[in-house]
């Protein structure tokens, strides 16, 4: 496993920084922006600030995660606001995980190369994500996220309607915080037509069956005696 801090950009600088904990470095350098998988994020996005009160910027926790990246490792990321800068702006800072395909994330990043700043937003975040509280509903859904099998596709925690590209999401935000979401529904529709069409052609084949028994042979005859009905055939 490698892990490195993405580093809030309180300056506004063409670079993001990021760190192993030990050293910084520009981020390019450890994630080519060429190799970025699409859809990937490298802050909260847009949408989601917008959906949740300001007094509440510090709940948000969002994650994604892109199996099958380069070959059989995967990459994982965890994002959280981390105040403003100078110009009121929202600056974020994030863990990056670069990972073996079946490995998971583990929160045991040093913060020893974070500035004074950026290490109270380091250490809450690596407390929300090695405690099980059940209150934190944010946490939560990324702990999910990451515990999902590597089989997937790329994912996040909550969904986006913004998004570029399809990615599968455990859960949806809305005025009430966070709830879990169904199966994706165009999964759950290719399965009901499925059902549909399989009980349609059962129905057709015993229709057709049940006719075919009870209508006589074309060759036979009918007698009429006495009332009773009696068929001769061929």
């Amino acid at each position: 496993m490698r892990a490195y801090w993405v580093l809030p950009n309180r300056e506004q600088r063409n670079e993001i920084l990021a760190s192993d904990g030990e050293k910084t470095r520009p981020l390019r350098q450890i994630l080519d922006p060429k190799l970025r998988p699409a859809g990937f994020s490298h802050g909260v996005p847009t949408e989601l600030l917008e959906k949740t009160d300001p007094k509440r910027f510090s709940e948000i926790l969002f994650a994604e995660r892109f199996p099958g990246w380069q070959g059989d490792s995967q990459l994982c990321f965890l994002t959280t606001p981390a105040g403003l800068d100078s110009t009121g702006r929202v600056v974020h800072l994030g863990l990056l995980f670069i990972l073996d395909a079946r490995e998971r994330p583990r929160f045991e990043l040093s913060v020893a190369d974070l500035s004074n700043q950026d290490k109270p937003y380091a250490n809450a975040l690596l407390q929300r994500m090695t405690s099980a509280t059940p209150e934190d509903a944010w946490a939560k859904s990324a702990r999910e996220l990451f515990d999902l099998s590597s089989d997937g596709g790329p994912a996040t925690n909550v969904a986006l309607e913004r998004a570029t590209v399809p990615l599968h999401s455990l859960y949806s935000l809305g005025p009430n915080g966070l709830t879990k979401r169904v199966a994706n529904p165009s999964k759950t529709r290719i399965a009901a037509i499925i059902v549909i069409i399989i009980f349609a052609i059962a129905g057709a084949l015993f229709s057709a069956r049940a006719k075919s028994c009870s209508r006589p042979d074309e060759t036979s005859s009918q007698l009429v005696h006495n009332g009773v009905e009696t068929w001769l055939f061929n």
